[in-house]
């Protein structure tokens, strides 16, 4: 088995996990529990692997990758994607790349900032402005999404894609939080169709 992704629950390598189970790649998914992440990222063998000791790593071979949405292009592009990419030639190419990428470096920046100013540091370290801020851009996101989104399934006209792997993250994420009770309607039955997927459902019963 070649391919290794080293995975931290709730982290951005849910992406990579839920792919890799959707394109049926024999992969060894090394889950470190929850209260050993921190030191595990800190330890030489970690960092030997990814400098910056954060999740996702993925290892294929003699290939080495820690963003999750260049992971994604990277499966996609060595193995068969199948319907999971639509043809980079046809008209739905171009849609399917900007959800792709707008789930982290669309999205990510805000969701995070409300994350971080919310839940992640310590509560002397928030600064309710920042939180406000990060919710209120990531409800400009949601809009967006759901406009693109409209009466369709899926992002894509072509159906189901990993551009809807990498926006549903940021909506996980989102929903953690409880921040995407006030989501427009299709996005939230667009959150509850994705969790439906067999490949979802077998990846996110280890994240407990």
């Amino acid at each position: 088995m070649s391919i290794t992704l080293y995975h931290f629950p709730q982290s951005r390598s849910l992406r990579v996990a839920w792919l890799l189970e959707e394109m049926g790649l024999d992969h060894n998914l090394k889950t470190i529990p929850r209260d050993e992440a921190r030191q595990y990222a800190k330890t030489e063998e970690y960092r030997a692997i990814n400098p910056l000791g954060k999740f996702p790593t993925l290892v294929d071979g003699d290939q080495t990758i820690v963003e999750s949405v260049a992971i994604m292009q990277y499966l996609m592009a060595k193995y068969e994607a199948g319907s999971l990419q639509p043809d980079p030639g046809s008209d739905a190419y171009a849609a399917f790349l900007q959800w792709l990428h707008f789930g982290e470096s669309g999205m990510g920046t805000y969701v995070v900032m409300l994350l971080g100013h919310s839940f992640l540091l310590p509560e002397e370290h928030r600064v309710q402005t920042v939180a406000a801020w990060g919710r209120a851009e990531s409800y400009k996101c949601l809009d967006f999404l759901s406009q693109g989104l409209g009466e369709k399934e899926h992002l894509c006209p072509t159906g189901f894609t990993a551009a809807d792997i990498s926006v549903f993250y940021m909506l996980f994420l989102l929903k953690l939080m409880r921040q995407f009770d006030d989501a427009p309607g299709n996005l939230k039955a667009y959150f509850d169709r994705l969790k439906m997927r067999p490949a979802w459902q077998k990846v996110s019963a280890i994240e407990h």
